[in-house]
């Protein structure tokens, strides 16, 4: 197909009468005769302006190929490459004369500033984030990594959306065998659209099912995310996400925070030990006081509680009640405005407060109890492990209402062996539990010292 047999086609395809962003211009010079087709959404004004500055002195499709310090330019093999580019947001230029249609890549996606993320925030340290923008978090990484090992492999997933995805990682630090099963897996996706990004990603790579705790870890730092590609890590970037994907990882790299290891080795390994205690206790805090409570072949000598108040019924139901309101509280705090956070804040405090109380709906040790629970899973670092660890709880709460100790010890055994059961790309999730290994167990509740350690 040649001239304007191949313009009409093209135009076919991308609708060009009902696409109000998609603009065709045509250019003319004494040597050359252009036509321009570029998405006026995703344009680069000033690299534009530049382009046609440098079309007014060429001679051939080879002088703006050659051209120093000119945008990314590259010849066009298919048609449907052509679609693709201009709609990914590059400039089309089509050569009737020398039927040559190159791809100038001057786009410019929408794309808010670099700024330290909520969910991550650290008293000391960086304050940079990744966006959205796949190429900005690229970049974040080639900072922080100025080293030749340092590979980004750039994937097209989806038919629809198309969209980008790179690994990074270090050729020498990280099992090839990873690397190989990960491009297995992008090349035997059958993906329409990739709109969720990393989320949705991670489903289709990763066999959840019926998985609780999270395989992968995410992270909007880049200083988490290059320390975990310096370790053998892979870090999967998706366009459109601003976080990354990390692995392989086990439980425990779930638990370790940036804060820890911007103070001095004691008070750091002090702040991890007492994380680790909050995590613990935002699990088994709520059903244990219940088996303590109820449970009549435990001799219970630390805690008493008087429960012959006519007004009160079952304890279970009222634990499991309290949870329930206080996990409510939380999803609706998420999605409430800012404007109007104080006013739920305010409901909250009067349902569970005072007034329930004098109602005889709760007792005070239940709602006590429930509210540490909670405040302790928000010591937890990782989101999508302190959901996990939020349904555990309700698990265990329940099997201690209806079965006692008998059944929450029973549920213990059960998880801990289907936990043990888990690999991520042949790396056991409870590692170093399971195998044991006594030196790296004892990092899991202090930090290493920085004297010991090469990559910081």
């Amino acid at each position: 197909m040649k001239g304007k047999t191949l313009l009409h086609q093209f135009e076919t395809q991308i609708d060009l009468k009902k696409n109000f962003d998609i603009l065709k211009r045509e250019y003319q010079s004494p040597f050359l005769h252009i036509t321009m087709y570029y998405l006026t959404s995703l344009l680069d004004l000033f690299q534009f302006n530049f382009l046609l500055e440098e079309l007014k002195n060429a001679s051939s499709y080879v002088d703006i190929m050659n051209k120093a310090g000119f945008p990314s330019v590259s010849e066009i093999k298919k048609e449907e490459d052509a679609v693709f580019f201009l709609y990914s947001g590059a400039v089309i230029l089509f050569f009737e004369e020398e039927d040559i249609v190159l791809n100038c890549d001057i786009r410019s996606y929408p794309s808010r500033g670099i700024s330290e993320p909520d969910a991550e925030k650290a008293v000391r340290g960086s304050r940079d984030g990744f966006t959205e923008n796949i190429i900005v978090n690229v970049a974040l990484m080639r900072r922080r990594i100025k080293d030749k090992d340092l590979c980004m492999e750039h994937f097209i997933l989806s038919e629809k959306s198309r969209m980008s995805v790179v690994l990074c990682y270090m050729k020498k630090k990280i099992d090839l065998q990873v690397i190989f099963e990960i491009k297995k897996k992008f090349q035997s996706m059958e993906l329409h659209s990739l709109i969720m990004s990393d989320r949705a990603l991670e489903e289709k790579m990763f066999s959840q099912g019926k998985m609780i705790f999270p395989l992968v870890r995410y992270t909007e730092r880049p200083d988490v995310a290059a320390i975990h590609v310096l370790n053998g890590k892979v870090a999967i970037f998706v366009d459109t996400s601003s976080s990354c994907i990390l692995t392989p990882v086990t439980l425990f790299d779930h638990v370790k925070h940036v804060e820890e290891y911007r103070e001095t080795p004691v008070i750091g390994s002090f702040t991890r030990f007492l994380r680790s205690i909050a995590i613990f206790l935002s699990i088994f805090l709520v059903p244990v006081f219940l088996c303590l409570l109820t449970d009549k072949d435990i001799q219970n000598g630390f805690l008493y509680f008087d429960f012959t108040s006519e007004n009160s019924y079952p304890i279970f139901l009222q634990a499991l009640i309290a949870s329930v309101l206080m996990e409510i509280f939380r999803i609706a705090s998420i999605h409430t405005p800012n404007a109007l956070s104080s006013g739920i804040s305010l409901v909250a405090a009067i349902i569970l407060g005072q007034i329930s109380m004098d109602l005889g709906l709760f007792l005070p040790e239940i709602l006590l109890f429930v509210a540490i629970s909670s405040i302790c899973s928000f010591a937890t670092p990782s989101y999508e492990l302190s959901l996990g660890n939020k349904f555990l709880s309700f698990l265990f709460l329940l099997l201690s209402g209806i079965f006692g100790f008998e059944g929450l010890l029973f549920g213990v055994i059960v998880f801990f062996c289907y936990l043990v059961s888990i690999k991520v790309f042949s790396v056991p999730y409870l590692y170093p539990i399971c195998p044991f290994d006594a030196k790296n167990f004892l990092n899991v509740f202090t930090r290493k010292n920085a004297r010991k350690k090469k990559n910081l």
